[in-house]
This record gives structure tokens, sequence and C-alpha cells, in this order.
């Protein structure tokens, strides 16, 4: 079977699409939070400059305006609660408990985090297997191939985000993160960023990262005989590639987790892992930063 190069951009476009939307979303979501922020914010001058007012008001007046305070707050309370109420996918959690919906919207935002973070290091490991297995005249179907090598990919990288939101509900209950998803004290985050610091010298690190920048040596050592074997290798990538970088994620919550310039520079730093020569130099080089950069946070 002749290589056609057109049928896997069929596949892969989709893919592209998926990703700059996923994008799209995540900066969509980051702009929401902040004018959240600002709202709270607003919110919390108001009720200080309520407080503040003149408390020598006559007895009538004090009257009325506790009538006009109590219809304000039931009304506030009604609106509190419709909101409350409303579904919205660009709904950062707030002090509290989480509700329901904010589950949804904390793993909904977490997956799809997730997937612009990582797919786009995994489109050279998909042109690889596609290309090989064009090639061969026992395949029938390679594009049907690559749409479940990809959903493979990702259901580890959709358990990892799952498990990322269900940590930071238990970090949110217990203080140790803000609503913005940030570590509150400066020796958690240090402790995160030196564990993630140290694991990039680890030899669990380079075995996966070995695994990530040489796909097509991943690949041929494979054999291939049906769709579940298609599985396995999507399987085995996604769990190299959750080896090599879930360290390297939970620095987000150093930052905050929806921190969109983070989010930037570890998808940079991710993909120059894999395609960068001198790979270990280049984990070194990151694992060397977030070290010294913890050990900052705890003298400060």
């Amino acid at each position: 079977m002749k290589s056609n190069s057109s049928d896997f951009y069929i596949v892969i476009i989709p893919i592209l699409i998926m990703i700059s939307l996923a994008w799209i979303y995540l900066f969509v979501f980051s702009n929401e939070m902040d004018m959240d922020m600002d709202m709270s914010s607003m919110d919390m001058n108001n009720e200080m400059n309520m407080d503040s007012q003149d408390m020598d008001m006559n007895n009538e007046m004090n009257m009325d305006s506790q009538d006009m305070d109590m219809s304000s707050m039931d009304m506030n309370n009604d609106m509190n609660i419709d909101s409350s109420n409303k579904f919205s996918l660009f709904a950062m959690p707030m002090d509290g408990n989480w509700t329901v919906n904010d589950f949804i919207v904390m793993n909904l935002m977490w997956i799809i985090m997730m997937f612009a973070m990582m797919f786009p290091s995994s489109l050279m490991f998909l042109f690889l297997f596609y290309s090989m297995r064009s090639n061969m005249a026992i395949v029938k179907s390679p594009k049907s191939e690559i749409v479940l090598l990809s959903l493979m990919y990702f259901s580890i990288w959709t358990l990892f985000s799952m498990a990322a939101c269900y940590l930071q509900y238990i970090f949110h209950n217990y203080s140790v993160v803000n609503m913005m998803g940030m570590f509150t004290s400066n020796k958690a985050a240090a402790i995160t960023l030196i564990g993630a610091g140290l694991f990039q010298f680890s030899s669990f690190k380079d075995a996966c990262l070995e695994k990530c920048r040489n796909p097509l040596a991943f690949i041929m050592g494979t054999k291939i005989n049906s769709n579940l074997d298609v599985l396995k290798i999507g399987l085995l990538h996604g769990l190299y590639c959750l080896g090599c970088c879930w360290a390297l994620m939970l620095i987000l919550f150093v930052n905050g987790v929806m921190n969109m310039l983070w989010v930037v520079i570890l998808t940079i730093a991710v993909l120059s892992e894999k395609i960068i020569p001198f790979e270990k130099l280049t984990s070194r080089f990151f694992g060397l930063i977030l070290v010294f950069w913890g050990s900052y946070l705890i003298f400060i």
C-alpha cells in the first residue's frame, strides 16, 4: 500500500482544530476567572464601605435602612441562589465547598488543559506511526488506527486530569491552595518545586523520556496484529508520556492552575524536552531551575 499523506491530514487536521479550540477555551476561562476575581474584590470593598458608614443616625432612619438592608439582602440571596444554580463552563469555584457544578467544570478544565498541553508533543509519534502502517499492505485502515491510538493515549491524560482535579479539591478544602488553585504557603510551593526538580534527574524520568523521544524505535519494537495491539501502543505511549511529565504538571499549583503564562511555559518545556537534542541536558537544566527556585522560596 502506498503512503498517502492526504489521508493522514484527514485525521490530523481535526486534531489540530481541537487543540486550537482547547487553547481558546483556556484563555477565555482564564479571562473569566480574572473578571470574577475583580468582581469579588469589588464586593469586599463595598462591604467594607458599608461597615464604615456613620453609625449615629436616628432610630427612624436606622429602622428604614434596616428594612432596606433586609430587602436588599433578600434580593442578593435570591440572586446568589439563581447564580449558583446556573451552570457555566467558565466558572471558577469560589471559597467554600465545591458544588457538583464546580466538580464538572474543574474536571472539564483540567481535561481540556492537558489535551492542549500534551497533544502537540505527540503529533510526531502519530505521524511516524501512520507512515509505517500506511506502507504495509496488510493494514486495511491506518486512519482508524490513528484514531484508536489517539483515544487511548489521551485516556491516560484524562485519568490524570481527574486525579489532579480531585487533588485540587482536597487542597482547597484544607486551604492548601486558594480559589485560584495556587499554594497558600511558600513551604508547599518549595516542596513541590524541589521535588519536581529532583525528579528531572531520576533514572525513571530518563527511561520515560527516552521512549517519548524515540517513538520510531518504540513502534518498530512492538508487534501489531490487531486493533488491540494498537490500543496497547496508545496505552504505553500515554503511560510513558505521563511518567515523563507528571511532576512538571504539579508546578501549576505553584502559580495557579489557570495561570496562562505558566501553562504556555510548561507546554514549551514539555515539547522542548522531546525534540531538542541532548535530552538529558535539557531535563537537567529544567531540574536545576526548579530546585533553585524552590530553595529560594524556603528562605524568603
